[in-house]
């Protein structure tokens, strides 16, 4: 496990330099650390790309996740198809 703060793992999700390999690391530590909160927003951002936005959406996809998943859902702030994505998982968590 690394010792970045969630902080540090956002801004390496965030950051196009990096390589894809420890990007995606990030998002997966932030889903081992349950931060729902710096996942949601990460899916959020429309500056990165899809892929690691769809990443952070399934890392929601959890039973202590299922909430920010929720509220993604709800608000409906994601553009098609990261929307109908968000949908489908959260219909995964919820049929558990």
């Amino acid at each position: 496990m690394s010792s970045r703060t969630p902080t540090e793992c956002v801004e390496l999700a965030l950051d196009d330099g990096a390589d894809e390999e420890r990007r995606a690391g990030a998002i997966r530590e932030l889903k081992t650390a349950n931060e729902c909160d710096e996942l949601a927003a990460l899916a959020r951002t429309e500056r990165i790309a899809d892929r690691y936005r769809r990443q952070a959406l399934e890392a929601l996809a959890t039973s202590q996740c299922d909430s920010a998943l929720r509220g993604l859902v709800e608000e409906e702030g994601l553009e098609e198809p990261l929307q109908q994505t968000a949908t489908e998982l959260l219909a995964t968590v919820d049929g558990d």
